[in-house]
C-alpha cells in the first residue's frame, strides 16, 4: 500500500489464498501472536521483494526476534496500536478505534528509515499517535500498562464473584463495574500474549502483590495513605 496512489485494500481470513499478496506493498499480520509468528516464516514464498510487514500484536520481542530470519528483501517493522477494547471480531468494529491512541513502532536493527516513515504516515492518516521504542523497550513498559490491568482485573472479578456470589453482586456499587470492564475479555487471546511476555508479566504481577501484601500487613495507616496518595497523583496523570 503506497501512500502516494489511492490504496487497493484486501482482507485475508483464515483459509484464505496467501498467493493473493504477491502484488502487496505492505502487509498487515493481525491473527494473535503466535499465529502472526507463524504466518511470517511461510510469508516469503509468497511476496515479493520490497514488501513491507508489519503486524498488530500486544508483543514484541518473539515476532521482532522470527523476523530477523526474513529474506533481505523483505523488511519488517512491529507495530502495537493500543485501542484494544474488551471485546472482539468484526461486529465490534469501531470507525473512531484508533483515534488519538498510541500505535507503537518496535524497528528492528535493519529498519529502515524510510519505511518507518511509511508506517507512521499510515497510522497518523487513520488518526493514531505513532510512537517508536525497541521491542524489549515495549515488552517491559506493556507489561506494567497492559497486561497487569488485564490479569489483575480478570483475578479481582473472579474473588469478588466466588465470594460474593450472584446475590452478593446484586448489592455491588459503580466502583466495582467501573473497575472491572475488562474481565469480559478473551482467555484465548490473553493466554497467548501473558506466554511471550512471561519474564516481563511475571515481574508486574511480583509487584502487585508485594504492593498487596504492604497494605495487608500494615497495621497503622502510614502505608496504605502513602500508597493512596501515590495512586491519585498517578491516576491524575495518567487522565
Amino acid at each position: 500500500m503506497r501512500l502516494a496512489r489511492p490504496p487497493t485494500v484486501a482482507a485475508l481470513d483464515r483459509g484464505d489464498d496467501l498467493r493473493k499478496l504477491a502484488d502487496a506493498d505492505l502487509v498487515i499480520l493481525a491473527a494473535p501472536i503466535s499465529e502472526n509468528v507463524r504466518l511470517l516464516s511461510i510469508l516469503p514464498d509468497h511476496l515479493a521483494a520490497g514488501t513491507l510487514i508489519t503486524d498488530t500484536g500486544s508483543t514484541k520481542l518473539r515476532i521482532v526476534e522470527a523476523a530477523a530470519g526474513l529474506p533481505p528483501q523483505l523488511h519488517f517493522i512491529g507495530g502495537h496500536p493500543v485501542a484494544g477494547a474488551a471485546t472482539a471480531g468484526p461486529a465490534c468494529a469501531r470507525a473512531d478505534l484508533f483515534e488519538g491512541k498510541p500505535w507503537i513502532l518496535t524497528p528492528g536493527p535493519a529498519g529502515a528509515h524510510e519505511d518507518v516513515e511509511r508506517l507512521q504516515a499510515l497510522v497518523s492518516a487513520i488518526g493514531a499517535r505513532p510512537h517508536a521504542m525497541s521491542a524489549a523497550e515495549h515488552d517491559r513498559l506493556l507489561a506494567f500498562i497492559s497486561h497487569l490491568p488485564q490479569l489483575a482485573v480478570s483475578a479481582l472479578m473472579h474473588v469478588a464473584g466466588e465470594k460474593a456470589g450472584e446475590s452478593g453482586l446484586h448489592l455491588a456499587g459503580p466502583g466495582l463495574r467501573d473497575s472491572t470492564r475488562l474481565a469480559s475479555s478473551p482467555a484465548a487471546l490473553w493466554r497467548d500474549i501473558v506466554e511471550s511476555n512471561r519474564s516481563s508479566v511475571n515481574n508486574a504481577l511480583d509487584e502487585l502483590i508485594a504492593a498487596l501484601q504492604r497494605i495487608r500487613d500494615d497495621e497503622g495507616t502510614e502505608t496504605m495513605d502513602a500508597m493512596f496518595a501515590s495512586a491519585a497523583a498517578w491516576k491524575a496523570r495518567l487522565d
